[in-house]
């Protein structure tokens, strides 16, 4: 007669066999199959630095401070309505912006506001490739970095902020914050990383040597599936692993691994707990929820979305 145990593994083995859902052992394998995959990606593409790039207003050199690197997709020849928005409101913060646009347009033809302008720290346009990591990274080679405290890296795929109290109480929050590095929101998936529509860098991994090794790394990849794996994903684990420590201002509402995306699941519960903005994504498939009207209602949102 078989021992209990041998018939125990034997009838656990037949049940996770038929189970619909993977073995961790097994995930565990496909997923490191799938991390060296991924590695293996990183350096087939051309450098960031190597996208044609036109200087709309010159780059302000030994900027002191905070600094935004603020990257937008121009299909038309016109800023988008919330993306000016976003910007002011960033401007009036104290943050010194410059604006990277990703175009595919003459920059001639490109209308920018004077007075916008005027306030701005830079203007590149740049050839659209390697979408907002490729675009980044650029803007970030050919700045005087020294005296800089604190870098914003954000993209616009957010609309806002819809409150100016929500928007002064999160400014003071990443302020105060202790993390090397920041984000507003996270991700449990395929792992825990913060999402890098709005990234904040604080003076202690501005320092780091590898810090800017990875940035200076960044390479215009052709598909956007692929910047989010190879760069977004990756960036926290990467960081994490140099000994940098990061925070998410607003931690996943969810433990569900397969469900922890709170701006697209849960995006009216994080506009209750004071997070002051809403993505587009979201806005274009709900058009007609209410706090969506009321966005619009607002004037900060585009025709077009």
């Amino acid at each position: 007669m078989q021992p209990l145990a041998d018939i125990w593994r034997r009838w656990r083995r037949q049940i996770k066999s038929s189970a619909p859902f993977v073995r961790r052992r097994t995930y565990r394998i496909l997923l490191n199959k799938n991390a060296r995959l991924i590695e293996s990606l990183d350096g087939l593409a051309t450098p960031a630095s190597q996208a044609r790039v036109e200087i709309r207003k010159p780059l302000a050199q030994n900027l002191e401070g905070e600094v935004c690197l603020f990257v937008t997709h121009a299909a038309q020849p016109v800023l988008k309505t919330h993306v000016i928005h976003h910007v002011e409101h960033l401007l009036d913060a104290g943050i010194q912006v410059i604006l990277i646009v990703n175009t595919n347009l003459a920059t001639d033809t490109l209308t920018i506001d004077a007075d916008l302008e005027a306030r701005l720290s830079g203007v590149l346009v740049r050839e659209n490739t390697g979408f907002d990591f490729g675009a980044w990274a650029h803007a970030y080679s050919l700045l005087d970095r020294k005296l800089w405290h604190r870098l914003y890296l954000i993209n616009d795929s957010i609309v806002g902020p819809l409150g100016q109290t929500e928007f002064a109480r999160m400014m003071g929050r990443i302020k105060a914050s202790s993390a090397d590095f920041i984000g507003l929101t996270e991700s449990l998936a395929p792992a825990r990383h913060l999402q890098s529509y709005f990234l904040v860098f604080n003076r202690n991994a501005l320092l780091s040597h590898a810090f800017n090794k990875r940035i200076l790394s960044i390479q215009n990849l052709p598909e956007k599936g692929q910047v989010v794996d190879i760069y977004e994903i990756r960036l926290t684990q990467q960081l994490c692993a140099l000994g940098l420590r990061f925070e998410a201002l607003f931690p996943t509402l969810s433990n569900d691994f397969y469900n922890s995306n709170d701006t697209a699941s849960r995006w009216e519960q994080l506009l209750s707990a004071g997070f002051p903005y809403l993505k587009t994504s979201v806005i274009k498939e709900l058009p007609r929820a209410p706090k969506i009207l009321m966005a619009r209602a607002s004037g900060q949102v585009d025709a077009q979305i």
